[in-house]
């Protein structure tokens, strides 16, 4: 999917950018007091707060260009034969900047020097580029709760948010970067962070770095440079800081207590006292020289602790209810009997039961499993209602704790050689609901990432560059449930269900007016993203070629362990009466349903594991031509490419084959022929087809357009008439947007094996809580019956990607 975009402006103050290169470009031209060009005019731009030296030469129409400088303040120098030596000083060059800087030498010795003081230019006068820039004095004072930086390019013109406003905390994956941007789709732009991608599968952050760590936030929604795609929309990019010549550092603390909160409705309702919840968040930075002028580090800690108040009523069986004892139940009507399972007899197509004498299920009718749940479910706390429904108050919290750090080396190997080296690893977890008390109730998640960036930039000549990135991220997010690991033939089920499944935990029990107990939906889902990027630049007079490829690996294993230990329903199929069609009790039933160990539906799942990658690549041609002083125009051209997804061992469906006839085609045909209809003769009848599964002819999952190419054009003029305080810039261009897949369609290498309740509409029982699959469980076939998989059976087939 391509998208066509077209800009044009006419600016007085204005921002040029690269997309996805953090570092930024000085350029402009060396003449003498006539405006004659100066040749071999000797330029150099000196970083002041590392010392970084990097140097260029005039070409003969005396035009210059320094790219791929670190951004900060410099000192630009430029001197030649028979010219007084020149010094600019206080020229302040931001991250991703093409800044003008024309010299005008005056005729004199080489020892007498002239020094200029001013700030850099507020016009971007030699790109097209269209965006905004959230600079370090806006990043250091703008007030952010959770103070996620990520969040600061929503403040940039053409970023419109669409995301929840809650999750922009600093270890929320997606609401900071859910947004539109150039009216493009949402979570359709490129993420980056120092110029590296920085995005999980789901093309949230993959990394979120403490805002004290960020020097500035730069956004793009018109890009010329067709150096940086992969985007359909534009362009986030957090400039991290590094360490200088001085040492300098910062702590912080912002603290948010509940003696300031209110409390809330329905904890002041139960008459409970106000939770304790908290927002705690602590941090430092510490940045500084290890060799002077050559070597520099900057390292960043942040910490969290978050408590909020999370309170919860539900109904738990009264101790009456535990003992068998729904008496009080039957005080309110006759709706409210509950009906033995054992004395069911036919009555026509229905089934008739007689009542337990009194509502008092005996409790030698329990079943053993049964009795074992018993012991994890808490005691009602509230009076509740007259059928005992909300009599348990849950006044409890979800806490949480986060640590991230991030660590830098910036080196000066030589005035020819520049590299820096970041790595950075986050962590956060929470838990709640946990109502119980034991690992009965609750879940959980841990969310961590990791991740690492090497970018180089060699000189071979002043005007042949390499710039060469390598980087990886990884964000994972694993789902926890106390009763992890819990062997649950202990509560009475078969060891043949604990020796079958992949993942050990408290089988669940729903009934639907009752607490859940047990919680197995249990994964892990790890993303890595990994990047290799290069573009040589070559500057020749009027022009700056770059030549390059962006190269991407995006991985995703996941095992998912949904009612791996079972699942099991209770509802009111086996209690109702007099008639089985008979209308359910309000509540009781199902409970009673539970006691005497009758499930009326759940299953059992046996998981597979997949992991999942696509490949993505892209090569470009760019040329910045400045055909004046006054005219430059962005040309370039971009071929990119999205591979399909393939799972590492096939173990994924790639489609439906319509045509082909599958191992029971032939059966269904000669039993339709037998009693055709007179809508379709008899011998007109077919039923071909079947899965198809990779590995089956092609490991792909689906097909990719291979012909994606994206042109650039823009312009850049400052019209002399208007003395020039008037930039007009403008362009058009093709952008792809980015495939992003979060999973592969696994059908068939999992199985799930559902409860039989009954084989007699309900008047016996074909499976009990004891023995929920007498007949034993469904194998996973995998892809080996082809197209018979799943043949004869219901099933919902979703479809690979149309492309």
């Amino acid at each position: 999917m391509s998208k066509v975009l077209f800009a044009v402006g006419a600016l007085t103050f204005g921002g040029g950018l690269f997309a996805q290169e953090f570092r930024s470009t000085i350029t402009g031209r060396v003449v003498d007091a006539q405006q004659a060009a100066i040749g071999n005019a000797d330029v150099t731009a000196t970083h002041r707060e590392t010392g970084a030296v990097s140097r260029t030469q005039t070409a003969t129409d005396g035009q210059f260009t320094i790219p791929f400088l670190a951004p900060g303040p410099y000192a630009v120098t430029a001197q030649a034969a028979g010219f007084k030596r020149y010094s600019r000083q206080g020229l302040r060059v931001e991250a991703s900047e093409r800044v003008r800087l024309d010299i005008l030498l005056e005729v004199g010795q080489a020892s007498e020097s002239i020094t200029v003081e001013a700030e850099a230019p507020l016009l971007t006068t030699d790109t097209a580029a269209n965006g905004q820039v959230i600079n370090s004095r806006q990043v250091e004072n703008m007030p952010m709760k959770g103070r996620n930086p990520y969040v600061l390019s929503q403040l940039a013109f053409g970023v419109i948010p669409t995301g929840d406003p809650q999750a922009q905390r600093p270890y929320d994956s997606r609401g900071a970067v859910e947004v539109s941007m150039a009216g493009a789709p949402s979570r359709t732009n490129e993420i980056l962070l120092d110029g590296a991608a920085n995005s999980a599968n789901n093309n949230g952050t993959g990394y979120n770095p403490p805002i004290d760590t960020i020097a500035e936030v730069r956004t793009q929604v018109f890009l010329p440079d067709a150096a940086y795609g992969h985007t359909g929309g534009g362009t986030i990019n957090l400039i991290s800081k590094s360490g200088t010549n001085q040492l300098h550092g910062s702590l912080y603390e912002f603290n948010q207590t509940s003696a300031l909160a209110a409390t809330q409705f329905f904890t002041n309702r139960a008459g409970q006292k106000k939770p304790v919840s908290r927002w705690n968040q602590w941090g430092g930075t510490v940045g500084g020289p290890i060799v002077r002028n050559r070597l520099f580090f900057f390292a960043a800690y942040e910490g969290v602790n978050d408590t909020s108040p999370s309170p919860f009523v539900v109904t738990v069986p009264t101790e009456a209810q535990k003992r068998g004892d729904f008496s009080r139940l039957l005080a309110l009507g006759p709706a409210y009997q509950v009906y033995d399972p054992a004395s069911g007899a036919r009555s026509g197509t229905q089934v008739q039961r007689t009542p337990f004498a009194g509502n008092l299920i005996p409790a030698s009718r329990f079943s053993a499993v049964t009795n074992n749940y018993l012991t994890y479910l808490p005691s009602a706390n509230l009076p509740g209602a007259a059928d005992g429904s909300n009599n348990f108050a849950w006044n409890g919290r979800i806490p949480s704790s986060y640590h991230n750090v991030q660590g830098r080396l910036d080196f000066n190997w030589s005035d020819r050689h520049k590299l820096f080296f970041s790595t950075r690893t986050s962590d956060w977890v929470y838990t709640q609901q946990n109502f119980s008390g034991n690992i009965a109730t609750g879940n959980g998640l841990n969310r961590y990432s990791w991740g690492s960036t090497l970018d180089d930039v060699y000189s071979f000549s002043p005007t042949l560059l390499l710039n060469t990135r390598f980087s990886w991220t990884r964000f994972a997010e694993i789902r926890l449930v106390p009763s992890s690991g819990f062997d649950f033939t202990k509560l009475g089920f078969p060891q043949s269900l604990a020796s079958a499944s992949t993942y050990l935990a408290m089988p669940v029990i729903q009934m639907n007016n009752f607490m859940t107990l047990g919680a197995n939906s249990q994964n892990r889902t790890p993303d890595d993203v990994f990047q290799a990027f290069s573009a040589l630049t070559k500057v020749l007079g009027s022009h700056s070629l770059k030549v390059g490829a962006d190269v991407r690996l995006f991985r995703q294993s996941a095992a998912g362990y949904l009612n791996s230990a079972g699942n099991y329903v209770f509802g009111t199929n086996w209690t109702n009466g007099p008639m089985s069609n008979s209308a359910a009790a309000p509540i009781g039933q199902e409970l009673a349903s539970f006691l005497l160990g009758l499930p009326t539906g759940g299953s059992f799942d046996v998981n597979s594991a997949r992991t999942n990658q696509s490949k993505y690549f892209a090569l470009f041609l760019q040329d910045d031509f400045r055909i004046r002083p006054n005219l430059t125009f962005n040309l370039g051209i971009r071929y990119e490419r999205d591979l399909p997804t393939r799972e590492r061992y096939n173990r994924s469906v790639r489609g439906f084959d319509f045509a082909t006839l599958n191992p029971v085609s032939a059966a269904a045909a000669a039993a339709y022929n037998s009693q055709p209809i007179p809508e379709i003769p008899a011998g007109a009848f077919k039923a071909p087809g079947g899965l198809l599964f990779a590995g089956d002819g092609t490991r792909d999952v689906y097909s990719t357009n291979s012909t994606y190419f994206s042109p650039r054009f823009g312009f850049a003029w400052t019209p002399g008439v208007l003395k020039g305080k008037t930039v007009v810039r403008g362009g058009t261009g093709v952008f792809v947007f980015p495939i992003v897949t979060t999973g592969v369609n696994g059908l068939g290498f999992s199985s799930s094996t559902p409860v039989t309740a009954t084989l007699d509409n309900f008047l016996t029982p074909a499976a009990t809580l004891s023995n929920p699959f007498p007949g034993g469980l469904l194998p996973a076939t995998g892809s080996s019956r082809g197209l018979g998989t799943f043949v004869g059976n219901a099933i919902t087939f979703y479809p690979t990607f149309p492309f």
